[in-house]
């Protein structure tokens, strides 16, 4: 149980810190189309990531001088054009801010977007493969108990978040608040690729 426990707290905290993932579902869940598919997504990502790190694939990535310069600059490119998305769409007109609200990708597109958001964000790699994983050997015959306490830890975050946006969508629905919703976004996500680009990807 000391391996569950372990890889639900920190697996709870590193899944919290990763902004791209959490405002995307954030803001699908505000608009209340498709954020338990997404979250869903999200989870099974985590699961599949934090598995193959705690089997050796986070040391083959850490190993790989090429892999971390591709994960580094591929996610940064990718991060500053989606921040830019939210950026100049926080500044058109009011209607317009409201038909993009009420704008709604269809479900192969957004499910694509959220894959992108995930396994396109170096950061993704570095807390699950690579930090996750390297704790994982601390229970060399536990080692699914700690992937299972970083899945539970995955679940309840992801549709707790689900939930609270679904709940709190009527309230949260004028253009004054979309306006700063997606400046938040974009300055939070600019701030990923940034510390990003700037720190190293493994010690």
């Amino acid at each position: 149980m000391i391996a569950f426990f372990s890889g639900a707290i920190t697996g709870g905290g590193l899944i919290i810190a990763v902004g791209a993932q959490n405002s995307f579902l954030l803001e699908q869940a505000l608009k209340r189309h498709l954020a338990f598919p997404i979250a869903f997504l999200f989870i099974l990502s985590d699961i599949v990531a934090i598995a193959l790190g705690a089997f050796g694939f986070g040391l083959l990535i850490q190993s790989s001088d090429w892999l971390l310069m591709l994960f580094r600059w591929g996610g940064v490119a990718f991060l500053t054009w989606f921040a830019l998305q939210k950026w100049r769409s926080s500044f058109l007109d009011e209607h317009l801010v409201i038909k993009h609200l009420n704008t709604r990708l269809a479900g192969w597109p957004l499910l694509m977007t959220a894959l992108a958001v995930t396994w396109l964000n170096p950061h993704f790699y570095i807390d699950t493969m690579i930090l996750m994983g390297s704790l994982s050997n601390q229970f060399l015959d536990d080692k699914w108990m700690f992937v299972l306490g970083g899945a539970v830890a995955s679940i309840v975050w992801f549709l707790l978040l689900a939930l609270i946006g679904h709940a709190c969508a009527k309230w949260l629905s004028s253009a004054v608040f979309w306006r700063w919703f997606n400046r938040a976004n974009a300055l939070l996500i600019w701030s990923i690729a940034f510390k990003i680009a700037t720190q190293p990807l493994a010690s």
